[in-house]
């Protein structure tokens, strides 16, 4: 029960009522939508975190790296989606944790991929299950649902003893730059209608497709049917951010996570002070720049110690390694009375994910003190 003011800064605060209410949201969705919850655990990196989560616990949970796989198998979930194409040194880390009897799917989108993943399993004496990715309009990777090579890879590993066609799984990562809830929602039905679509070619070929996933926050939150999708990925809704609260996915009243700063400067003539918080705490990520205007928050929006109140037109504007600059937005003048040296303030993050990663534990808190600290995983390989 340490207070808030005892906390060394910059600290990641973990606010755990707001948590348990956003995972409630986010499994009411599922259960609306008629589809099972495999929450993504990237922007999260915690067993205490994932504890929370129910559909973790009753379904099974998505990885992006092998390190987070390792992990959370130790920790107890045995049923995973490794949703990022495994380079070939992973693979027999990946076979490992098959062989202690993990349910690791794995994941592809070239002939390549399933050529070595199936070699790999091969020489490891083991099974594994590939899920193919299906491009549902971010262009990042993945297939088109309508691209031939599609059922030739899914009736290879279909027919391979050493592996097993798991079915197939989109992320609209797309969605992010949208121009509102209306164009959210469309690119959720897109997102449902590429593994549909791609789902029933597979299944004309004489394949069985086990899954059908798609899966991103603003999707989640907006999507109107889900009707032929089997589940639903999401990672980011456990905390959101300024950037989900910019294209309508949560309120800041939802953010569960912010940064604990001192103000160390001040800069009056040219009206700016600084914070202990740079991006080596906030990260550099400036998604919200895309947005524009007043829904472009910088490096992070400015709330008072207690996360109370937001400081209105101020944000993180700059930053550095170690330091952080607070500026107003246009039009506004910023009040030093309200920042004297050593006052504190709580960063809201433009992107959790990223910010999250900077720290290896949540402090935990309650009103106005830390009641626990929750370690978290960051790096790619055994510590």
């Amino acid at each position: 029960m340490t207070p808030l003011a005892e906390l060394e800064t910059p600290a990641l605060l973990l606010d755990r009522r707001r948590l348990l209410r956003n995972a409630e949201r986010m499994e009411a969705r599922a259960r609306a939508l008629g589809v099972a919850l495999r929450p993504h655990l990237k922007t999260c990196k915690s067993a205490d975190v994932a504890r929370l989560l129910p559909a973790a616990g009753a379904y099974g949970i998505t990885v992006s790296t092998t390190r987070e796989a390792e992990y959370f198998a130790a920790q107890g979930w045995r049923d995973q989606l490794y949703a990022v194409a495994a380079a070939p040194h992973r693979l027999p880390r990946l076979a490992a944790l098959a062989r202690d009897g993990v349910r690791v799917r794995l994941a592809a989108d070239s002939a390549e991929a399933v050529r070595w993943i199936g070699d790999a399993a091969q020489r490891e004496g083991v099974v594994f299950e590939v899920m193919l990715e299906v491009d549902s309009g971010e262009h990042r990777s993945g297939l088109l649902p309508r691209d031939p090579v599609l059922v030739a890879l899914a009736r290879r590993l279909a027919d391979r003893r050493d592996t097993r066609f798991a079915g197939v799984y989109t992320h609209a990562g797309h969605s992010y730059g949208a121009g509102g809830i209306a164009a959210i929602r469309a690119i959720a039905e897109d997102e449902r209608r590429a593994v549909v679509d791609a789902r029933e070619r597979l299944e004309a070929a004489g394949l069985t497709v086990p899954i059908v996933s798609v899966g991103s926050t603003p999707t989640a939150t907006h999507a109107t049917a889900l009707a032929g999708v089997t589940e639903l990925r999401a990672g980011v809704y456990v905390f959101m951010d300024a950037f989900q609260a910019a294209i309508g996915s949560c309120t800041l009243d939802d953010v569960a996570t912010t940064v604990l700063a001192t103000v160390i400067g001040h800069q009056r003539a040219h009206g700016r002070a600084l914070i202990d918080a740079g991006g080596l705490a906030l990260s550099k990520d400036r998604s919200t720049r895309s947005l524009g205007g007043t829904r472009d928050c910088g490096y992070g929006l400015v709330l008072d110690e207690a996360g109370s109140t937001l400081l209105e037109g101020l944000v993180v504007a700059e930053v550095y390694q170690e330091h952080g600059v607070l500026e107003s937005r246009p039009g506004a003048s910023l009040d030093f009375a309200r920042l004297p040296l050593g006052s504190r303030v709580r960063i809201v993050p433009n992107h959790s994910c990223m910010t999250c990663s900077a720290f290896d534990a949540y402090q935990v808190v309650d009103g106005d003190r830390c009641v626990a600290v929750w370690p978290r995983i960051h790096e790619w390989s055994r510590t």
